[in-house]
């Protein structure tokens, strides 16, 4: 691995990323997000803040960050929705790929990196995409069960498992998302927001098989005031209308594919009914589940959600060790989050990552 400087890379072909947060009220979960990406060993991105008509102190929490890092850009808007954020980012890039990472989400260090490298080996992936693990609120880790082999992920198996998990988990072509006029901001308008990302993921995987790095490269954050754990029965909805329009697009898809995806979504959802004690919907999501769809069972990466779901649901309950103290054979990726004793940001002049074959 050699290191060269920004002034030196254009000498070398090395891939530009585009990174975007969306930012809508942000401060201060934005924070630790804009370091994990400040953090990636690739170095050769511009990071997008699509300010979404905040009315927090988004921009003075940030001004020295932008100062320090001529990476970093603050495109503002008046507020659109999350779809209209992250379609004013993806106009706005300029880098052959383009990640998305929601503002109270993390990336690990390597994110980048090992996505970037498994789109060049599969020229024909139009996005690639990583595992994810929890995390609350206070950078701890919720311990999270993972795959023990990579999921389905073509048109079908996104369909039946939503293997991608989140909208911060990917990394595009930008190429690609712009040729199907990136995330749907029709669904907002029709309140049925929050299933645009699932809804882009299909409507890309229908062109061609993504390509899976199988390490949880993602902290996903569990919070109690995001969209889907907030609003569970309208994330439903919004996301039986991204089933009813693969339906229409994509007539020779078998029935059971979207049986099985019921109900999958329906078990992703019940942890946050759940907690909102709305025990008639989880009577109703039960019989949708597993009344009429008796066969579920049939499928083994349904019955892998299954038991992942199970030990989430027992873990929630369990201890939970700082994200910063996470060791990955003796390297602690996210230190950086240790507020007594934190590592350097960045060097000085800020430096590529080129890997050399």
């Amino acid at each position: 691995m050699k290191i060269v400087s920004l002034n030196e890379a254009l000498r070398f072909n090395i891939p530009s990323v585009s990174v975007v947060i969306p930012a809508y009220n942000a401060v201060p979960a934005i924070l630790d997000t804009v370091l994990s990406v400040r953090m990636q060993t690739l170095t050769n991105f511009e990071l997008l803040i699509v300010d979404d008509g905040s009315t927090d102190n988004l921009g003075a929490a940030l001004s020295s960050t932008v100062r320090d890092d001529p990476r970093i850009r603050i495109i503002r808007q008046p507020n659109g929705g999350l779809a209209a954020a992250r379609n004013r980012g993806l106009a706005e890039a300029n880098g052959e790929f383009v990640g998305f990472v929601d503002a109270d989400d993390l990336w690990h260090p390597d994110f980048l990196l090992k996505l970037v490298r498994e789109l060049q080996r599969s020229p024909e992936a139009p996005f690639a995409f990583a595992y994810s693990r929890r995390i609350d609120e206070e950078n701890r880790v919720i311990p999270t069960k993972l795959w023990k082999r990579p999921p389905p992920h073509d048109f079908v198996g996104l369909l039946t498992v939503n293997s991608v998990g989140n909208g911060s988990a990917s990394l595009f072509r930008t190429s690609e998302i712009r040729a199907v006029g990136g995330f749907d901001r029709s669904m907002q308008a029709l309140g049925l927001h929050g299933a645009e990302d699932w809804k882009l993921s299909l409507s890309l995987a229908a062109r061609h098989r993504p390509v899976v790095v199988a390490e949880p490269l993602v902290c996903y954050r569990l919070a109690r005031a995001s969209m889907s754990q907030a609003n569970p029965t309208r994330q439903l909805r919004a996301i039986f209308a991204v089933m009813e329009d693969m339906r229409t697009r994509f007539p020779g898809t078998e029935d059971r594919h979207f049986r099985n995806g019921r109900t999958m979504m329906n078990g992703w959802l019940w942890g946050a009914f759940v907690r909102n004690r709305d025990w008639k919907m989880l009577l109703q999501l039960s019989f949708e589940s597993y009344i009429l769809n008796p066969l579920w069972f049939r499928s083994s990466a349904l019955r892998d959600v299954h038991f992942m779901k199970i030990y989430a649901l027992i873990q929630d309950l369990g201890p939970r060790p700082p994200l910063h103290a996470l060791n990955e054979n003796g390297r602690k990726p996210f230190a950086y989050l240790n507020r007594k004793n934190p590592p350097p940001v960045v060097p000085k002049e800020i430096a590529l990552v080129l890997q050399e074959e």
